[in-house]
């Protein structure tokens, strides 16, 4: 109220400055006026009695009154005359002229007078003087008239600009207001965001002595949203969002924290029997099928929980414990759900140690690169893929199986893949000062590395700063990531085929859309996934699947690489097959930069 009243208050301040500044304009205007009036005036009466002044010439030399009082009534013609006088050269009065209504109405008085005098010339000498008379009142008539003109337009003017402005207004009030709501809310969904979420908890932890913390998760969401497009993923959220308000009691909260993830907040807390039973009805809800455009779309949640304040005392610790147990209810399956355990909690410990390290890690230059050869039917190294190793002084070679999962769910895959170009632009300087040649190397890009505009800016800018070419580095997307964007014009993936620089499937065959991806993708390459490689020679269902890949892949003008050949009649039966390229321990475990160029000389 206090806020409103403030709000008015320095409004009309605001219009009293406005209609001040107006008003000094319009009399600084009529000022202006009146003085080109005023000297219009002086100029026009000077004009008349001139001409008054050459008709009563001879009249004055002749002596006759008769005749110059009839020359001085011509001056009736003009209604702001008011008096004439016609002098001789000694000055005494010869004829004198006064309009009848000259000295009545008290706005001519108070508008005054302005006077002339010129000479009256006879045979080019002076004979006498006419001094004129004119009332100003004409004038401030026309000067009134002016300064209302001015003001009505400067009112006009600034009425509609009161309007528009008020509109604009509105408008910003809108927009402030729309910010503030997509500040704490999902546009989707209409439920708070992780940061409302925030302070949802904070609010209620204040309030009660225990809360249970769920977050949910859409098992193969992205599934989804590659087989039906965004649009069917986009009502299966709103699906989701309003079975889950259905769902809640007096006092819980339910929030939307990330593209396919929630939360609920229960309060009082469930523990035990209560809360296994409240988790098996909400799941029996959410999995509920969804139609959308003729289409059922099935649908599995898991879920992890949180007991607070027994293993969480804030929001913060909350989320990270429920989180925690989110990812060890999907290791089960779909459709788990798992309470957060100490057990839990102390691998959550290690888990952030391990972010920790590796933070420090990536400022203090402690991840290097191994190359794996890509070799063709005749064993020729035809090119490498670059894998990221790290050595921790402390815990020495930390396995990519423990650094890759945490560096992508915390978000330092983003730093981790610029540390790794420059890595590789530093090794590929050494190798060319030794004068080998090196095929374009292959790096893996995860689907965080360039979800934002902000880490693809920056991925584009550090391979301008490292003179990265097309002919220098590839690309490999994985392609069970899912790169959401691969519908949109201005999908990274698209653009970084545009720069030149070419792209492979990597894993093809584990993902849920490999044909979708071949057919969305016009890659260079296609890598067939370890699983379907290893053993086919001798299993007849592997062999049928490689060799419908392969084919698929040269239709599409595709190469094929084979990962994790080990086997002599594995290889075989891949060059049978017309496989391009091979890679795996049965030709060459990872090296280091160090022994990439004797893979590289000649025999």
């Amino acid at each position: 109220m206090r806020a409103a009243y403030a709000d008015t208050v320095e409004r009309l301040r605001e219009l009293m400055v406005a209609l001040s500044a107006l008003l000094m304009f319009a009399l600084l205007l009529s000022l202006m006026q009146y003085w080109r009036l005023q000297a219009r005036q002086l100029e026009d009466l000077s004009t008349q009695a001139s001409i008054v002044a050459q008709t009563v010439s001879a009249a004055l030399v002749f002596d006759s009154r008769s005749d110059a009082g009839e020359s001085l009534a011509a001056l009736q013609q003009s209604p702001a005359i008011v008096h004439a006088r016609l002098l001789k050269n000694d000055g005494s009065l010869f004829t004198l002229y006064a309009r009848a209504d000259a000295g009545q109405g008290w706005l001519r008085e108070a508008a005054g007078t302005a006077s002339v005098q010129v000479p009256v010339m006879a045979d080019g000498r002076r004979v006498g003087m006419l001094a004129v008379e004119a009332s100003r009142l004409p004038m401030w008539m026309d000067a009134m008239q002016f300064l209302a003109a001015t003001l009505g337009i400067l009112v006009a003017t600034a009425g509609l600009a009161w309007w528009m402005s008020k509109q604009l207004r509105v408008q910003i009030k809108e927009v402030e207001r729309r910010t503030r709501y997509l500040a704490r809310f999902d546009a989707l969904t209409d439920l708070p965001n992780r940061d409302h979420m925030r302070a949802l908890m904070e609010r209620t932890l204040q309030q009660e002595p225990g809360a249970t913390l769920l977050i949910l998760d859409l098992d193969d969401f992205k599934q989804i949203n590659d087989q039906y497009r965004h649009a069917a993923g986009d009502a299966v959220l709103q699906a989701v969002g309003q079975r889950l308000r259905l769902r809640c009691r007096p006092g819980d909260q339910v929030a939307r924290l990330s593209a396919d993830e929630f939360a609920m907040l229960l309060t009082p807390r469930l523990d035990g029997e209560a809360l296994r039973a409240h988790v098996a009805q909400l799941q029996g809800d959410l999995t509920q099928p969804v139609l959308h455009d003729g289409h059922w779309l099935h649908l599995h949640v898991s879920i992890g929980a949180v007991s607070m304040p027994d293993h969480a005392h804030d929001p913060s610790e909350a989320l990270r414990c429920a989180d925690a147990a989110l990812r060890h209810a999907k290791q089960v399956g779909k459709d788990s759900f798992q309470l957060f355990t100490p057990q839990i909690g102390e691998a959550l410990r290690s888990r952030q140690a391990l972010e920790h390290d590796m933070r420090e890690g990536l400022q203090a230059g402690q991840f290097s690169l191994a190359y794996q050869p890509q070799y063709d039917a005749r064993r020729r190294v035809l090119g490498f893929e670059a894998l990221a190793r790290w050595r921790h002084p402390e815990r020495g070679w930390v396995p990519p199986t423990e650094f890759i999962p945490v560096a992508e769910s915390s978000g330092l895959i983003v730093d981790l893949g610029l540390v790794m170009l420059g890595v590789l632009r530093r090794d590929l300087d050494t190798w060319k000062e030794l004068g080998v040649k090196c095929p374009a190397v292959a790096v893996n890009l995860s689907w965080e590395q360039c979800r934002k505009l902000q880490h693809r800016e920056r991925f584009l800018q550090q391979l301008k700063a490292l003179h990265l070419g097309p002919d220098e580095v590839e690309f490999e997307l994985t392609e069970s990531a899912g790169f959401e964007d691969i519908d949109k014009p201005d999908s990274f993936v698209f653009t970084l085929q545009g720069l030149g620089y070419g792209l492979a499937i990597d894993d093809f065959g584990t993902g849920y859309s490999s044909l979708a991806y071949l057919r969305r993708i016009r890659c260079r390459k296609l890598k067939i996934d370890r699983l379907f490689v290893h053993g086919l020679s001798s299993n007849a269902d592997s062999r049928t699947l490689v060799e419908s890949m392969v084919r698929v892949a040269h239709a599409m003008r595709m190469l094929v690489v084979a990962e994790g050949v080990e086997l002599p009649a594995d290889e075989a039966a891949l060059i049978a097959m017309g496989c391009d390229l091979m890679q795996g321990f049965g030709f060459c475990r990872p090296v280091p930069p160090d022994e990439v160029p004797a893979l590289l000389a000649p025999g």
